[in-house]
This record gives structure tokens, sequence and C-alpha cells, in this order.
């Protein structure tokens, strides 16, 4: 997806642009948060945005993005993947599976997803699915954001303070692909693995 967009949307609208991007990100719209939220640290050092506030309204944002995709989840959700997943079995157990280890884990799955490429956004999803208590989805899932959404926003506003934003801006479309293609290679490790074992 072509993101210029959306950094043209961070650095004219401040924290509204923060506001509307990284909400739009958490509904799981193909925008790497590996660059979104970095952008919106660069974007607040240039227009002399207040660190804290930023971080603050990036988490809300968050927040009203993934509570989106848990009323999808809760709500209709498993009828319509039902549909569409209905033949392909194996599909469906992975579904049951995630559900499952949902229910054991609790709320305390939520918050580790949140911090983990690729799960960070569809875990809203499987929470309401798994019908999660919304209370417990929330809490859990501001500190998972918090502590994501800090760490990124911090790298983008302190690379902008050190001067060298406008490299980082030319390269870091580079980085959602190094992440993807080292998840996709882990996770072909791990099958790969699981197959020579006869498991």
């Amino acid at each position: 997806m072509d993101m210029g967009w959306a950094v043209e949307t961070l650095t004219r609208y401040g924290l509204w642009g923060i506001f509307i991007v990284v909400g739009l990100e958490y509904t799981s719209l193909p925008l790497p948060s590996e660059v979104i939220l970095p952008l919106s640290g660069l974007a607040a050092a240039a227009g002399d945005l207040p660190l804290p506030l930023a971080v603050a309204v990036s988490v809300l944002a968050g927040l009203a993005g993934s509570t989106v995709c848990y009323l999808i989840g809760a709500f209709g959700g498993r009828p319509l993947l039902e549909k569409l997943l209905g033949r392909f079995p194996r599909a469906m157990r992975t579904l049951d599976t995630t559900d499952a280890w949902l229910a054991k884990m609790g709320g305390l799955s939520v918050m580790l997803a949140r911090v983990i490429p690729m799960f960070r956004t569809w875990v809203s999803f499987a929470a309401g699915l798994s019908r999660q208590p919304f209370g417990a989805f929330l809490l859990y899932s501001t500190m998972g954001i918090i502590v994501w959404n800090t760490a990124l926003i911090l790298s983008g506003y302190y690379l902008y303070a050190s001067g060298v934003a406008t490299y980082v801006l030319e390269y870091l479309w580079l980085l959602p692909i190094a992440v993807s293609a080292i998840t996709l290679g882990v996770i072909f490790l791990r099958r790969r693995k699981r197959r020579a074992a006869g498991v």
C-alpha cells in the first residue's frame, strides 16, 4: 500500500493525523506499525508536539481501532469466518485452537500479542470471537499498546532530534519487508522442524 497519504496526514494534521493513521493501522489495514509509529514520532518532533501527548493520542487511537476489530469478531465475525473457511478444515482448526488459547490465557494473551508483529492487530478479532470480557480486553490491550507505541514513537522522535530523519524516511519502507521476511522464515523453519519430527 502506498503510504504517501499517511505521511502527509501525519505531517499536516499533527495530533489528529496521528490519531487517524494509527487508528486505521489498528483496524488491520495493511499499514505496518513498524513504519507508522516511528513516522508518528518524527511528525511529533517536527511539529513541536509534546511527546507524552503524542504517545497518549496514539494509545487512544490504538484502542479505538482495536475496539472496532473486537466488535466485528464478537458480533458476526464467527459466522462469516465459518462461511469463508468452511472448505478449509485446517484453517478452522487453527481458528479453534486460537480461541482455546485465548480462553486459557485470558487477557494476558492480548497484552503479549500487542508486541508481536503480525499478531498485534489480529488478536482483536480473535478476542472478539472468543468473547473475552470487554473490560479485560481494553485493560490488557492498553498495557500492550502503551509498551509498543511508546517504544516505536520514541525511536522516531529521537531520530528526528539526531538529525538523521531524512535518511530514515528514505529507507524506512524496507523495515516492514525485513520484519515480514524474518517472521515468515521463522514460521517456515518451525513447520519444517515439525514435519521432520513427524508432528
